[in-house]
């Protein structure tokens, strides 16, 4: 009697361990293994080869073109590159280079048969001649590369026939010169206005140009011109100025102590002084606030300049 009764706990006891312990197993402990066998064959398998970039031949050989100076014929092949490749990572900077390519050949003499030939005539000035070709002064004088503004009767000069106009986008920063509705160069705002939450567009133009020497406004042809800081007054809308590229500050960069609490040695071989918990960690460069307004790099800002007058058209996004 006894004996059966041992056995039948027994037998009792099996089932109920038994069936926690296959549970538990099934649980907590087979999951596991499951997942670090996935892992592993995870980390077995070969990364997906990335698909190549289908313009990227294309692109390199317009790229090696344009530095070669063959402008005139790079020109029309980044036009069509870009309407053939508008996901492409490439896009900014093919963008870029048929913008500096467009700049190149409204320059290059010969290179747009619209352009007008002027004969300075007696009394003439920039600024006269500019007035009679809708043009403004300052262009002039670039597209003719003319060391000052002084002119001599019977000299040629190219007027070039230029429609610009400006379009600023708020939400993506940018800035895209236009001339007669074509695509001319696109430049990338340091800072903007924020973009509304919905939609709009606002038109605008160029009332004026300002060039500040110290804090006097001074004209085109004054000496103190070329340095000046030039500002772009537009009507119903904040002006667009310039401001130095933010560049990272000179000295150490903030890091912390190495975990053996030694030298660390830096990505060329040499060492660094010893980190301790005691040692200051160099300060976070303090930002430079940006300017009001539409915010562009200086040199960006020094481009456009000429090339825009009062009356520009201006479409803000």
């Amino acid at each position: 009697m006894r004996t059966f009764k041992f056995l039948t706990l027994l037998f009792l006891g099996l089932i109920i361990f038994g069936s926690a312990g296959y549970f538990g197993y099934e649980l907590f402990i087979k999951p596991g293994r499951i997942e670090k066998r996935e892992k592993a064959v995870d980390a077995a398998a070969p990364s997906p080869t990335a698909t190549p970039d289908p313009g990227l031949p294309e692109f390199q050989r317009l790229k090696n073109l344009q530095s070669a100076g063959r402008i005139a014929e790079v020109h029309d092949g980044w036009t069509i590159w870009i309407n053939n490749n508008p996901k492409s990572p490439l896009l900014p900077e093919a963008k870029k280079h048929l913008g500096d390519a467009n700049l190149i050949l409204l320059f290059q003499p010969g290179s747009n048969p619209s352009n007008i030939t002027y004969t300075v005539a007696k009394g003439d000035s920039l600024a006269k001649i500019a007035a009679k070709q809708h043009s403004n002064a300052e262009l002039i004088q670039k597209a003719n590369q003319l060391p000052n503004i002084n002119l001599q009767i019977g000299q040629q000069l190219v007027i070039p026939t230029l429609r610009p106009s400006l379009e600023l986008d708020r939400a993506t920063r940018t800035l895209t010169l236009m001339d007669n509705g074509t695509f001319l160069k696109e430049y990338t705002l340091l800072s903007a206005p924020p973009a509304p939450s919905s939609p709009v567009k606002i038109s605008s133009k160029v009332v004026d140009k300002i060039a500040i020497a110290g804090t006097k406004r001074v004209a085109f042809g004054d000496k103190a011109f070329a340095t000046s800081e030039r500002t772009i007054i537009l009507s119903q809308a904040p002006s667009i100025v310039g401001a130095s590229s933010p560049t990272p500050s000179p000295g150490v960069p903030p890091h912390p102590p190495s975990p053996s609490g030694t030298n660390s040695t830096s990505a060329t071989g040499g060492s660094n002084a010893p980190i301790t918990s005691a040692t200051p960690l160099q300060p976070l460069p303090t930002p430079v606030p940006m300017p009001p307004g539409y915010v562009l790099v200086t040199e960006d800002l020094l481009e456009i300049f000429p090339l825009v007058s009062r009356n520009t058209p201006v479409i803000i996004h």
